[in-house]
């Protein structure tokens, strides 16, 4: 990424012209004596509109005086456009980053049921990922600014708050109380507890997602409100284990979580109270019609699970459904789970 926006660049080649012009104008049309530090200290002196005195002889050149009224008009011209133009382009770009800033809050304003994600180092930049591609609302919180521009070059349109997860005040302005789950993913263990407790107080309703660096800290994160902890060593391991005895049920999973070509999901979707799936059968629920939505497991509000559920299955409120389906085929299932009887 360059240190410069090219307009910066542009402005600065110009300057650079105009004093190389200037010094070699002075040089060629000055007397004899005169060096190119003394060119120099004439073009610096008259591009600034401070013209102390001759200090290379033209007064006595008519080619000098000639080339000097040009350069005047020329060089003092055009230094001052380019400063009028940088101070244009600040002030232009303070602005944008009010405007950027405001459309963004209010866009956060109107969030609910979404996701926050506090911390964007590796784990976050994943989590991020998999929400975005699969069409869940998200805003994310980081102390740097310069994540937002991480974003953007993993093609990642989000929001982004910048402060300290851990503060009321920034969860508060990510619509905390009104978000679906959190996710702490900090590289501190210390601050992700702190972020757990204070997003439970703000909303005690909330899922909070944590993660572990530490294996000393799990029962730490538990206690503090997380409803789960991801221990990324412990995670780690067991996937080296199932990539040697069990190659193929891996690379199955990959192809549903990390191949961008494929939106296919082991995804789950809940059955509301007052849906109209409550009391049907697993058979009156036309999957096909969706696409190639598939039914793999139902979870009851109790926590009893049901595998490869049977056709007469009677479908229960606050009952999840576990498919293997699209993200376009779980947003149809999702309309049709939360439509009114």
């Amino acid at each position: 990424m360059n240190l410069f926006p090219k307009r910066l660049q542009q402005m600065l080649i110009a300057i650079l012209l105009i004093i190389i012009v200037g010094t070699i104008g002075f040089k060629v049309t000055g007397s004899e004596k005169t060096t190119i530090l003394d060119a120099l200290f004439m073009t610096a002196i008259t591009i600034s509109t401070v013209g102390y005195s001759d200090h290379v002889g033209i007064e006595t050149s008519s080619a000098g005086k000639i080339f000097t009224i040009i350069f005047i008009f020329l060089g003092a011209g055009v230094i001052a456009y380019l400063f009028t133009s940088l101070a244009a382009y600040i002030v232009e770009g303070e602005l944008k980053e009010v405007f950027r800033r405001r459309s963004m809050e209010k866009r956060i304003e109107k969030l609910k049921d979404h996701y926050i994600i506090c911390g964007i180092g590796m784990v976050g930049l994943y989590i991020v990922n998999e929400l975005y591609h699969t069409r869940r609302p998200l805003v994310a919180i980081d102390l740097h600014e310069n994540k937002l521009e991480v974003l953007k070059l993993h093609n990642l349109n989000v929001d982004l708050i910048v402060g300290d997860s851990t503060e009321n005040e920034i969860l508060e302005k990510a619509m905390i109380q009104k978000a679906k789950g959190l996710f702490a993913t900090t590289n501190s263990d210390n601050d992700n507890i702190v972020i757990v407790l204070t997003a439970r107080q703000l909303n005690p309703s909330l899922r909070i997602v944590s993660r572990c660096n530490d294996t000393k800290n799990l029962d730490k994160l538990k206690r503090a409100g997380a409803d789960a902890v991801v221990a990324l060593n412990y995670i780690g391991g067991l996937r080296m284990a199932s990539e040697m005895i069990r190659p193929h049920v891996t690379n199955f999973l990959d192809k549903m979580l990390r191949d961008q070509e494929s939106h296919l999901r082991v995804d789950e979707v809940q059955i509301p109270s007052e849906s109209p799936f409550v009391g049907k059968k697993v058979s009156d629920i036309d999957f096909r019609s969706m696409g190639n939505a598939l039914l793999v497991a139902l979870r009851k509000s109790d926590g009893d699970w049901i595998y490869n559920p049977l056709p007469d299955t009677i479908l229960e409120k606050n009952m999840s459904m576990i498919l293997l389906a699209t993200v376009e085929e779980r947003e149809i299932l999702e309309r049709l789970v939360k439509s009114k009887p």
